[in-house]
């Protein structure tokens, strides 16, 4: 595909393509409509209007937007996004659809505790050439301890009480293999990406495992994204 367009429609849903610091390669992929499909078709799936949903891991918004869509008016969005550069392309796709919500930037650590465990506070979010393949790495120096936030930080200050999660945090869901997933009762839906790639996959089932210790069960699955409800 030589020539790319200003913007490009997906299920619907128009998302600009100008600026976007991703690899070509990667917008071809949004030209055509294949982009996080099986996020796309889990959060068709499960999320419903009104519900108020928490999603660690937002990027450029594009999974956002279609949370928005789905929610409607009657509910609410909290996003948070570890690289800072991609906020602007947040607040871009969910704006040009007519969509609002709130986009923190942080580094989230999906458990409900008042600290974040000392072995991701020594943790930085190292970025890259492709804006998306940025996570969390061990760093010999420069971690940036104060962006980290637990999910419990981040509900209680901004006084948000999620009933859905969605989670794509390139494999810092395996704070959940030690410490629990530790959810609220009001937590009835959880939509997450598993990053066996990164984990390896004892480590992932493992991750999955610590949810149904939670009361979870599996309830849609796509590639390594799934569904569970309880």
């Amino acid at each position: 595909m030589l020539f790319l367009p200003k913007s490009t429609q997906i299920d619907g849903l128009t998302f600009p393509l100008s600026g976007l610091p991703i690899p070509r390669r990667k917008k071809r992929h949004l030209v055509r409509g294949d982009y996080e499909t099986p996020e796309r078709i889990l959060v068709k799936a499960f999320i419903r209007p009104g519900m108020r949903v928490l999603e660690l891991g937002a990027s450029l918004g594009i999974i956002s937007t279609f949370i928005a869509r789905q929610i409607g008016s009657g509910g609410s969005l909290l996003s948070v996004e570890a690289d800072s550069s991609l906020l602007p392309f947040w607040e871009r796709n969910l704006a040009t659809n007519g969509f609002t919500g709130k986009c923190i930037h942080a580094l989230a650590c999906p458990i409900w505790t008042e600290t974040v465990p000392s072995n991701l506070l020594a943790m930085k979010f190292n970025t890259c050439e492709d804006k998306l393949s940025g996570r969390v790495q061990t760093s010999a120096n420069g971690a940036a301890r104060s962006l980290w936030k637990t999910a419990l930080n981040l509900c209680t200050d901004h006084q948000f009480a999620p009933d859905a999660l969605i989670i794509d945090i390139e494999g810092t869901e395996t704070v959940w293999i030690e410490r629990g997933a530790q959810m609220p009762a009001h937590v009835k839906l959880a939509i997450v990406e598993f990053h066996p790639q990164y984990t390896g996959a004892e480590k992932a089932g493992q991750c999955v495992q610590a949810l149904m210790d939670q009361g979870f069960k599996s309830a849609g699955y796509q590639n390594h994204v799934m569904a569970f409800t309880r």
